[in-house]
């Protein structure tokens, strides 16, 4: 059975999951805790597959609960022979209201029993734990990123010593989850429902985008990269009447915000290493044959999705012919600024070109 790539209806269709689900043995247990330590990126659909069999009212053989009712019965039993004996000249008419009520009694207890073991949380020792609000936890302890589904779809790569907690359902007005360590996030768009990620005293908030957050509880500074869409992020405050919009910073692809946790203060740069935006057929772009600067710098500013300052008047005179295909970001600066003779500098996640003209 390839169970990796199974969905909660495959895995509610399942003869042996459905046989976890409603009567546990030993061995079908060790077998599902198993693949959910293999496998903790489908606890979701388990979950999931749990409720929908438990929603279709299947009839599930529960050994505990059988038991549980024999044993009550015979102690009813053995109660009406020693009293039927020793009352043997009184009337029994007492005998069918006292029956009747023990029957009751029989299956509101077994009826207990079954919405206790069928209401039960999912746990997974030592990889994710339900918590009391359908909330789960994370933990990746090993070597490789853990790879999360979330239930709107958003896709989580929880980084080695990171720990994620998010609800099992997300609510109808937003979609919060909570980060110690580090991850990347692939969000699904869903402009009703924003998507906040809470690490460390600092609150990331996005509608659907794909960015990375590095929140280590040792680290002075908590980090968001973004690499597509548009984040703000802010401080986590008590303040209900903050706005994220003017009291944090917006980023977009290629930038980064440093929260300095010690003086909650936000500051914006570039990432260590911006990636191109464009698809690589865009990439003879980087070829130019006496072009006027101001044009080499607004393909810079296309390509990365990187603002570029520069005085128009100034450069209004400069041309190039250069040929910047193999260069990353910051060697093509190099090469354009010694060339005009110029220089630059990174500001608040923008670059500023210095320059006397040619």
């Amino acid at each position: 059975m390839d169970y990796y790539q199974y969905t909660a209806e495959d895995f509610a269709a399942d003869d042996y999951f459905k046989e976890w689900v409603c009567s546990p043995t030993a061995e079908n247990d060790a077998f599902w805790q198993g693949f959910l330590r293999d496998c903790p990126e489908r606890y979701y659909q388990i979950e999931e597959a749990r409720r929908l069999i438990e929603g279709l009212n299947q009839i599930c053989p529960i050994p505990e609960a059988k038991q549980s009712v024999s044993v009550i019965w015979a102690r009813i039993e053995n109660t009406l022979h020693e009293q039927s004996t020793e009352r043997m000249h009184r009337p029994q008419r007492w005998y069918i209201p006292v029956l009747s009520i023990a029957a009751t009694l029989v299956v509101l207890i077994a009826a207990g029993w079954l919405f206790w073991r069928r209401s039960t949380p999912l746990e997974i020792p030592g990889v994710l734990a339900a918590a009391p609000a359908e909330w789960v936890e994370a933990v990746n302890g090993a070597d490789k990123t853990m790879l999360l589904q979330l239930s709107d779809g958003s896709i989580v790569k929880l980084e080695k010593n990171s720990r994620l907690k998010y609800p099992v359902e997300f609510d109808d007005s937003k979609r919060e989850v909570h980060l110690e360590g580090g991850a990347f996030f692939e969000v699904q768009k869903n402009p009703k429902r924003p998507f906040l990620v809470f690490s460390n005293g600092l609150v990331t908030r996005v509608l659907g985008t794909s960015f990375h957050v590095k929140a280590y509880q040792k680290d002075p500074n908590v980090t968001v990269a973004v690499k597509s869409g548009r984040v703000s992020v802010y401080a986590e405050r008590n303040d209900a009447q903050q706005d994220p919009e003017v009291k944090g910073v917006v980023l977009t692809p290629n930038q980064k915000a440093v929260f300095h946790r010690s003086e909650s203060t936000i500051s914006k740069v570039l990432v260590e290493a911006p990636l191109l935006l464009l698809p690589p057929v865009e990439m003879a772009r980087f070829v130019f044959e006496a072009a006027p600067a101001t044009e080499v710098f607004e393909a810079l500013e296309k390509s990365y999705g990187i603002k570029v300052v520069f005085d128009e008047e100034v450069l209004k005179d400069c041309t190039l012919t250069i040929n910047l295909t193999d260069e990353n970001l910051f060697q093509k600066l190099e090469v354009i600024c010694k060339v005009l003779d110029a220089r630059y500098k990174l500001i608040d996640g923008q670059v500023i070109i210095y320059s006397k003209g040619c």
